[in-house]
């Protein structure tokens, strides 16, 4: 019996399976595939191009993380629904059960999955940006045994969890952050640098996800012909993409510092998604770093140590660790 897993996101989709679901805690996920989902009607239909191409496994349940909101119906008999961010398709966790032999289907979405899957993470699956003394000197806990952690994705969107860890467990909060208006020292930054041209970002994620980088990137840099954010991220020895990358650092840290006092995460941040890898790996790091890591004026005492998550399935192996109620399973 095989649990499926998957990691939906705005673009593409990352399948696996969890050979023995009763156990999958801390187990590798295997034959691990991507899919572009425009490729696809609908998410029912990529899961049967998966099972094919996998060998047709004996499903006996699937977990899913999504990149977008999920709506909790259970109790209202309508089970767990998502829609995914950027694409016109909502998924229903009683209407997967029953396409797939009426077996249990968990929802959750992707940031939650990643928090889940901090646990089962190596040393290799992270890549640290601070130095070596913060973690050491702020991770720990607030004394009562619970840890806090911070989980932030920039890839086609933004958001972020909260992952509180206790002696009880792990819990992933919820939320839709990329929709929350920019900070005032964002937004000045912005302004100091584009002038009334600022006003055109006013969320979090207009900034900070695969178009926002696109759209601020050609505000910065009118002139320039390049428009993808890979592009952008990648091209370091270019002048203008040296300097929009400095700049865009310098931004993220900002937001990051306001996220700092509003989360607590002493354990940590966690940078997830491919725009979040592509500027943290690179050059402009240092200039994150140099700004993210001054003390702060009013609270000197708050820090936490910075990752960046490698490990690209790191979302399944929070979704192997998803746990059915009783109710769930029994359909």
């Amino acid at each position: 019996m095989v649990r499926l897993v998957a990691d939906l996101g705005g673009t593409n989709c990352r399948l696996a399976q969890i050979t023995d679901p009763k156990t999958c805690a801390g187990s590798a996920p295997q034959a691990i595939q991507s899919y572009r989902i425009d490729g696809f009607s609908d998410f029912a239909s990529l899961v049967r191009r998966y099972l094919e191409d996998s060998g047709q496994p004996d499903l006996s349940e699937m977990v899913i993380a999504v990149a977008g909101p999920v709506s909790d119906c259970r109790l209202a008999g309508s089970g767990q629904i998502a829609k995914v961010t950027n694409w016109d398709w909502q998924i229903s966790s009683t209407e997967l059960g029953q396409a797939f032999g009426d077996i249990p289907v968990g929802i959750i979405n992707d940031l939650n999955a990643l928090g889940h899957s901090l646990t089962d993470l190596k040393s290799g699956d992270l890549q640290a940006l601070h130095p070596p003394e913060l973690a050491q000197d702020y991770a720990q806990d607030d004394g009562l045994g619970q840890q806090q952690r911070l989980v932030i994705g920039i890839g086609t969107g933004f958001n972020l969890s909260p992952v509180i860890t206790t002696q009880q467990g792990v819990t992933c909060l919820a939320g839709e952050y990329g929709h929350v208006s920019l900070p005032q020292d964002v937004h000045l930054a912005l302004a100091a640098r584009l002038g009334g041209q600022a006003d055109q970002f006013r969320s979090v994620e207009c900034c900070f996800s695969g178009r926002g980088c696109e759209a601020l990137f050609a505000a910065f840099t009118p002139q320039s012909r390049l428009k993808s954010a890979a592009d952008i991220l990648h091209l370091a020895p270019r002048a203008e993409t040296k300097a929009f990358q400095e700049f865009y650092a310098n931004l993220l840290a900002l937001l990051c510092r306001n996220l700092l006092k509003g989360f607590l995460p002493r354990e940590g941040i966690y940078f997830a998604g491919s725009i979040a890898r592509s500027l943290l790996t690179g050059p402009a790091s240092a200039r994150f770093a140099s700004q993210f890591f001054e003390p702060d004026p009013q609270f000197p005492d708050i820090a936490a140590p910075v990752y960046i998550l490698l490990d690209d399935a790191a979302a399944l192996k929070g979704c192997a660790r998803y746990r059915f109620s009783p109710v769930e399973v029994q359909g």
